[in-house]
């Protein structure tokens, strides 16, 4: 039996190379999914809702839990979505009487969403949601003078708010970002 010339174990070796990079690319996130501060807009695709508050807001969004928040105007009982796949961490009344009914989703990438002033949640802790998945409906409990969601990405551990993107940019006060963030 012959044996294989090198140039020919070299290309058998890169094609089975660039197989299995295709297919981790292929199973894998996509690259803008993956980068920790992205984050799709937590509510279904081809929407647009005012942002009433944004980072840096002059009325609730200037201490360190809430700088990076956003305030969206959804209406009552409207379908709130996971802004990335992630592990339920709270999803009841939050310790803080502010928050109303709260959702905290732990991503894998080791930060938090919180989503605020819900009038109701639909998972328990430890459930896994996918992106896009409704985990809840937009209210007014807590310190909410109208329904909306509080919205922002925080460290888990210590609620601290964490600079972030949506979808790629920062939405500022008075923009109707539309969102690419499809059912699941």
């Amino acid at each position: 039996m012959k044996r294989p010339t090198t140039l020919w174990r070299k290309s058998v070796a890169m094609v089975i190379t660039l197989v299995t990079a295709a297919g981790i690319l292929l199973a894998g996130a996509s690259p803008a999914s993956a980068a920790p501060d992205y984050f799709k807009l937590p509510y279904p695709a081809g929407e647009a809702y005012m942002v009433t508050q944004g980072p840096g807001g002059s009325y609730s969004h200037y201490d360190q839990y809430n700088r990076y928040a956003w305030d969206f105007g959804l209406p009552a009982n409207y379908e709130v979505s996971a802004a990335q796949g992630g592990w339920i961490v709270t999803s009841d009344w939050s310790p803080y009487w502010q928050n109303g009914i709260e959702v905290i989703i732990q991503h894998p990438n080791g930060t938090c969403t919180h989503y605020a002033h819900l009038n109701r949640s639909f998972y328990w802790p430890g459930d896994w949601v996918p992106q896009g998945r409704i985990i809840g409906w937009s209210g007014s409990t807590g310190a909410a003078s109208a329904p909306h969601l509080h919205f922002q990405v925080i460290n888990c551990n210590t609620r601290v708010g964490m600079y972030a993107t949506l979808q790629g940019w920062v939405p500022q006060t008075g923009s109707w970002p539309v969102s690419e963030n499809y059912y699941a």
